[in-house]
């Protein structure tokens, strides 16, 4: 687990709100793995800190962790329906992380108690067949897919108290339940694509028993083989997006 963290704005003195928001850079400037309610309820959003700095670990990415901050404001909603200014602008600089200029692949960690499958993926949107990005984004879900559920039949071991995790893909699996089609930083993130950006997310929802934050709990195994698994499938299925320039295509 990473401990500390930076500084939002340097030379600025961070409010109450604000030293409850942390961004750890990574290695690799083009993945950002974020938690934005981590904390927030008891069985659903806890230990999405500890899920989501696993991911990042495994892929080098940064790590942006909003702590019990979802009371307050939700980070990935628009801005300018936050409750006050101060709450404004850490929506901006969370959104700002997420969009800034390096960034290729936005992840967004959740808790789910009442989804369809256990470990629910969505890129928030519906594919238009015509656009060339929505190709090679169809393809990166099916290779997610294949190979998600591939490294998690690999790495499930019989002691495991949880069974193989279900795994659903939207818009691939319209059952999925948390399919951030409404969720506007995810909406941000399709303007630019409309744009000619080339910038992915992947909103994704973990069930409850699939996270703890107690290392020596038996459910610590099966939280690290499904984010491995999960890090390994994202690698293969996007990395060939994350190795090509920003510019227009």
């Amino acid at each position: 687990m990473k401990k500390g963290g930076t500084d939002l704005v340097p030379g600025v003195e961070k409010s109450e709100f604000e030293q409850r928001l942390h961004y750890w850079p990574g290695v690799n400037p083009a993945i950002v793995v974020a938690a934005p309610h981590h904390g927030y309820q008891q069985g659903c959003d806890y230990y999405t800190k500890e899920f989501a700095s696993l991911l990042s670990a495994q892929l080098g990415g940064a790590l942006l962790v909003a702590d019990g901050l979802r009371p307050l404001v939700d980070l990935n909603k628009d801005p300018h329906q936050a409750a006050t200014p101060e709450l404004r602008r850490l929506c901006l600089i969370y959104q700002g992380h997420a969009l800034a200029d390096p960034v290729r692949l936005f992840l967004e960690v959740h808790g789910h108690i009442h989804g369809r499958y256990d470990l629910e993926l969505s890129c928030g949107f519906k594919l238009g067949p015509s656009l060339p990005l929505d190709k090679d984004l169809e393809t990166a879900l099916t290779v997610l897919g294949a190979s998600l559920n591939r490294e998690l039949l690999k790495r499930w071991q019989p002691w495991f108290p949880l069974p193989v995790p279900t795994v659903g893909i939207y818009p691939h699996n319209q059952q999925v339940v948390m399919k951030a089609t409404q969720t506007w930083l995810f909406q941000r993130i399709r303007s630019l694509q409309l744009q000619r950006r080339r910038i992915f997310g992947l909103h994704i929802e973990v069930y409850r028993d699939y996270k703890t934050g107690d290392r020596n709990s038996p459910y610590a195994s099966c939280q690290q083989s499904l984010a491995e698994a999960l890090a390994t499938a994202i690698s293969e299925s996007f990395c060939q997006h994350l190795l090509q320039p920003a510019e227009p295509i």
